[in-house]
């Protein structure tokens, strides 16, 4: 008598099934991830040529000495990521549309460059970089202080005190000869190179009524202090030395024969 044959197994064809689907998804997947390249070496060769020019004149970086040459790499750099974030090819059109609504950006990348190759080197360039780039400003405030300061360009160096305090590294000390706060524990000046000593920090400071107000904020015993140690801390504020705070950046300032006397006689009135 024949065998019957085995009748196919519902689940079975029905996992065969999604089986062939899911590797069939897969390949589709797989050539769907396959980027082709948009533009050929010389359409993109091309591309950053034409729109090179094109920036120059409609955002007037001619204005500031630059030519179509200088801004080569970073329009480059434009095109490819808008090609690559595309469909289909970008047209010229297109890339100068989307740098021009991106303008900020693009001017902030430029004053970058300007500054990394040091190209920053009169108050056209000084005042792109302040304009588009103020936080980069700020950091780089001891070069464009020297810059500045040959320029004799005195309205470009306030803007660059104000930056220097929110971006840069300001310290709580100014300087008494360039007017930045950035006086280090050693008394030199971080922005304009000085190298101070106490007497210019004192007249800075107009110390003897300084001293005079420490009774104002601090008990007879602290001052005290101050006389039997011969000197303060300074970090923005006048203070003994029990006060110092290490995490603050901080200058000791010496006390004078005089200058201790004075304080004696200050705490015997007080008596």
């Amino acid at each position: 008598m024949p065998r019957k044959g085995r009748k196919k197994d519902k689940h079975e064809s029905k996992d065969k099934n999604l089986s062939n689907n899911e590797n069939k998804k897969t390949n589709n997947k797989g050539k769907k991830s396959k980027k082709q390249p948009k533009l050929s070496n010389e359409e993109l060769e091309k591309f950053v040529e034409d729109i090179s020019n094109e920036l120059i004149g409609k955002l007037g970086l001619d204005l500031i000495g630059l030519n179509p040459e200088d801004i080569k790499n970073i329009v480059e750099e434009v095109i490819i990521s808008i090609s690559e974030s595309r469909v289909t090819k970008p047209s010229e059109e297109s890339i100068i549309k989307k740098v021009l609504l991106s303008k900020e950006q693009f001017m902030k990348s430029i004053a970058s460059i300007l500054l990394e190759e040091g190209k920053i080197n009169d108050r056209e360039r000084l005042e792109f970089l302040i304009a588009y780039a103020p936080d980069i400003a700020g950091k780089a405030t001891p070069i464009l202080y020297q810059i500045a300061k040959k320029l004799n360009a005195n309205d470009i160096i306030e803007s660059l005190r104000q930056l220097w305090n929110m971006y840069g590294k300001p310290t709580p000390i100014k300087c008494p000869r360039c007017g930045f706060n950035s006086v280090m524990p050693d008394l030199t000046c971080i922005i304009c190179g000085a190298i101070l000593d106490e007497k210019e920090i004192k007249e800075s400071l107009d110390f003897q009524n300084s001293l005079k107000d420490l009774t104002r904020h601090y008990n007879t015993r602290l001052i005290e202090e101050i006389i039997n140690s011969g000197y303060v801390i300074y970090d923005g504020e006048i203070k003994p030395p029990s006060l110092l705070e290490k995490d603050r950046i901080s200058i000791a300032i010496h006390l004078n024969k005089n200058e201790k006397d004075y304080l004696k006689a200050l705490i015997s009135n007080l008596a």
